[in-house]
């Protein structure tokens, strides 16, 4: 909340194990849906929200960490860490000849991964850059349960102090009344009417 208090309109979440992935994808629909609303509790035009982005660590340092650290102050960066994976992987010796390579033989991937989260949020932190890391001991039913629950009180606290509904979909359901609109749905002649009539494109712009 303070964070979009001061312009951080962007909140990055980038989890550091593949098993979490898909939970950016959960988290920028929550976020965005319950967030992102244009009229507060007493009918007032706030235009509220903080765009959700998705990013996988350690894919995603490669394409859109130097935006992170270089870009506009506009980002908050969640990283999802993983203490205890579930399998661990040493990286075979070879590559005698580049020593460029060679050094990381012997270690586990699990010790990369964590050296390579490690190091983005220090390269974020000396440069200023708005950051966080949650912890999961290891990844479960039981931690996967907490850190939803985590993240739906996050959200509910974030909308009750941006005085906001956080419950309803208006937005989503202006869409989809359009959509049965075009397609026939029967009581949604009205919105059928209102689209038919709305301005037209302009020819110039359309290729």
């Amino acid at each position: 909340f303070i964070a979009m208090k001061k312009g951080k309109n962007i909140s990055v979440m980038m989890p550091y194990a593949d098993s979490l992935r898909y939970m950016s994808d959960w988290y920028c629909q929550l976020w965005a849906e319950s967030l992102g609303k244009a009229d507060d509790l007493g009918g007032e035009k706030v235009y509220a929200g903080q765009t959700p982005v998705k990013a996988l660590g350690v894919t995603d340092q490669h394409s859109q960490v130097q935006l992170y650290r270089e870009g506009p102050f506009d980002k908050v960066v969640t990283f999802l860490a993983v203490e205890n994976y579930r399998d661990s992987v040493v990286i075979a010796d070879g590559c005698k000849d580049i020593p460029d390579v060679n050094f990381l033989c012997g270690h586990t991937m699990n010790e990369l991964i964590q050296a390579e989260r490690v190091a983005t949020e220090y390269a974020l932190t000396v440069s200023n850059r708005l950051n966080r890391t949650i912890y999961l001991p290891e990844v479960n039913a039981f931690t996967v349960g907490e850190l939803l629950y985590f993240y739906e009180m996050e959200t509910a606290f974030c909308g009750e102090m941006l005085n906001i509904d956080a419950y309803n979909q208006p937005g989503v359901e202006a869409g989809k009344n359009a959509t049965y609109a075009l397609l026939g749905r029967k009581g949604y002649e009205q919105t059928k009417a209102e689209m038919s009539s709305a301005k037209a494109k302009k020819e110039e712009f359309i290729c």
